[in-house]
């Protein structure tokens, strides 16, 4: 350590009470910083979570793919996990809603995670353990009026719904629009290669997100069964180990032309790497405008400090420079002070920040409940490595702006004048006035502080403006 830094360090010994003074400033200004950090990064959690719950924790998918398409995904290395759904077909049932007449059945495969990885959210009874088990969903009786209990056995004829030789899918309605007449009305399909499938109602769960508003079936689950069906397509969903990647995956791998494919928009928009990235842009922006009314305000109050700490080492900084000490060697003197209380500052403060905004979140995280409909979806703190770098790298920015300012004033100064501290003391004419209510409220010290003030205006505005902000 050379001699400047151990001057630096014995003048921070000697004043305590100021060296104090300014790591609770510092301490502050990281607090307010990391705090609306990591607000963001909890806002961004809860909502990311709540967007898996309710479409599934996946970021693409091919519909009515082949098995060994399942398998070449699951492969890829850049692939976390993979799962699939059996598509088994679609059976008549006697819904009271005409524009719904099919249960459409998927058997899910278990062994990859399936009923984990798709929002599958039961509301009574169990998950099916096997092929010869089913749940149902629960609109299938507010919606189409067909009921059953649990522990039910249900035997249906399910099959393909074809029209014109083609076979259909979800994404088709039963009722089309017919542009002569104007009304819709109904497809002229039929159910073809029917087979009987007898299950035993086990549960009962929530509408799935992946059923259309207008599809013509009741999504039912099962397990999957490929050795009863080795032909029956499927709908595998999987999940990128870097969620950015999935778009350019499914161009090389050929899906987006060969098959019906999807994006999990709603994940990845607040995975960060959504192609609409408008309501993060929005919240980052207002984030940005939070902390910059943070920095200006620290700023202006963490300058003081450094202002009046380099204000009594002028006539110091005068005999170094008297001795052969350089401009540069005196700034780098105040930077290092700065960083000195910054090294004890700023991990104080990002400590103070985060149980802050945990107990505010604690708090009131229940109250955000009710933006999602969900009682179980509070909004709790979540520290992310990005925002505390973030707030540290901001604070410190902040404080050695906050050094420079002053820094520059006193290198400004000749060595004489600097001993003399002729910059420093001024002596007025006129007597410095006080008004007698001062006095009164605040006593010789409030007096004497007022006398300060009105000396120095440019820093009474400094201070007033700092705790406006």
């Amino acid at each position: 350590m050379n001699v400047f830094n151990k001057v630096t360090l014995a003048s921070l010994k000697k004043n305590r009470a100021r060296t104090v003074v300014t790591i609770i400033g510092i301490m502050l200004s990281a607090a307010m910083i990391c705090a609306s950090t990591t607000f963001v990064a909890s806002m961004q959690n809860f909502a990311l979570r709540y967007m898996i719950y309710k479409t599934g924790d996946w970021h693409g998918a091919v519909y009515d793919a082949a098995y060994k398409d399942f398998e070449d995904i699951g492969s890829s290395g850049k692939v976390a996990s993979a799962t699939y759904a059996q598509v088994l077909g679609y059976a008549r049932i006697n819904s009271a809603n005409e524009r719904k007449p099919y249960l459409y059945v998927l058997g899910g495969d278990a062994a990859s995670g399936y009923f984990e990885t798709m929002p599958v959210h039961l509301t009574a009874g169990e998950l099916p353990k096997s092929s010869s088990e089913i749940i149902l969903p629960e609109h299938l009786a507010t919606n189409g009026k067909v009921s059953y209990k649990i522990g039910d056995t249900v035997t249906l004829e399910v099959g393909d719904r074809v029209l014109n030789g083609k076979r259909l899918g979800q994404i088709n309605p039963f009722f089309t629009y017919d542009s002569e007449i104007q009304v819709e009305v109904k497809n002229d399909e039929k159910l073809e290669n029917t087979v009987a499938r007898t299950y035993t109602v086990v549960g009962i769960y929530e509408r799935p997100a992946f059923e259309n508003t207008d599809a013509p079936g009741y999504t039912a689950l099962t397990v999957a069964d490929r050795g009863a069906d080795g032909q029956s397509p499927i709908d595998c969903h999987f999940k990128m180990k870097k969620p950015s990647a999935v778009y350019d995956f499914m161009k090389e791998t050929g899906y987006t032309d060969a098959y019906r494919y999807a994006y999990n928009t709603d994940v990845l928009l607040y995975s960060g790497v959504s192609r609409f990235d408008s309501v993060t842009a929005t919240l980052y922006s207002l984030a940005a405008i939070v902390i910059g009314l943070i920095v200006f305000a620290s700023v202006s109050l963490i300058y003081n400090a450094f202002s009046i700490s380099i204000s009594e080492r002028t006539k110091q900084f005068g005999l170094l420079s008297s001795v052969g000490a350089t401009k540069k060697q005196l700034r780098r003197m105040v930077t290092f002070e700065a960083l000195t209380v910054s090294a004890i500052g700023i991990p104080l403060g990002i400590l103070v920040g985060i149980g802050g905004i945990g107990i505010t979140l604690l708090l009131l995280g229940d109250k955000f409940s009710s933006i999602v409909g969900k009682e179980h979806f509070p909004l709790r703190l979540c520290v992310s490595w990005e925002s505390v770098v973030i707030a540290a790298v901001i604070a410190l920015i902040t404080v050695l702006i906050s050094a420079w300012i002053p820094s520059k004033r006193a290198t400004r100064v000749s060595a004489v004048e600097a001993i003399r501290q002729s910059m420093d003391v001024r002596a007025d004419n006129k007597p410095t006035k006080t008004s007698k209510l001062a006095y009164k409220l605040f006593g010789l010290p409030g007096v004497i502080a007022g006398k300060y003030y009105r000396r120095s205006r440019k820093r009474y505005r400094a201070t007033v403006v700092s705790l406006f902000m």
